[in-house]
């Protein structure tokens, strides 16, 4: 999995034609190939979930084990802004108790766990820039954050638990440490 990962985003590295890729070109070009090499099988609808429905609005896609949504996808297209659909995203994902949300436009990843307290933006405790970012750090991140197993096993959430808490105290200490000097 790792190897195969590893030449998948090398490959979406050197994509001159990624730039011009629509949404649906994104979901299949980019996300539907990522999830399979993440061992999701995207032709099983009871696994890989599309336009899953929540109270009649839909999200792009709801990763799920054994029919129990576990992961929410919601996917724009290559360079589209993705602040502007966080609070859908997540209010779909908090009604239905889904622990972990993913924003995307193919390149830039945001991770969130729906769950936590604070403000939209607060929840939100990872990024994965494919362009800007180290192949084996987006690597590791993908497969202990997305893939199949680490999801089904509940390890994708402890991981998540840990980057988040990382995360905050960080911000923490940015906010602090100016005042303390």
């Amino acid at each position: 999995m790792k190897e195969q990962l590893n030449n998948f985003i090398e490959n979406l590295k050197e994509c001159k034609e990624i730039s011009t890729y629509d949404e649906a070109a994104t979901k299949q070009g980019i996300i539907l190939q990522l999830l399979s090499i993440l061992n999701w099988n995207t032709f099983n609808i009871d696994e890989v979930s599309p336009e899953y429905s929540v109270k009649g609005k839909r999200v792009d896609y709801s990763l799920r084990i054994q029919k129990d949504n576990k992961v929410f996808i919601e996917v724009k297209r290559i360079g589209e802004e993705l602040s502007n659909h966080q609070e859908q995203l997540l209010e779909y994902s908090f009604q239905e108790g889904v622990e972990l949300a993913i924003l995307t436009n193919g390149i830039t990843w945001w991770f969130y766990l729906p769950l936590q307290k604070g403000s939209w933006e607060q929840r939100r405790f990872y990024t994965i820039d494919i362009i800007q970012q180290e192949t084996e750090e987006i690597v590791s991140k993908f497969i202990a954050l997305l893939s199949k197993e680490n999801i089904s096993s509940g390890l994708a959430i402890q991981n998540a638990e840990e980057v988040y808490k990382s995360y905050k105290k960080q911000t923490i200490l940015k906010e602090t440490l100016p005042e303390a000097w």
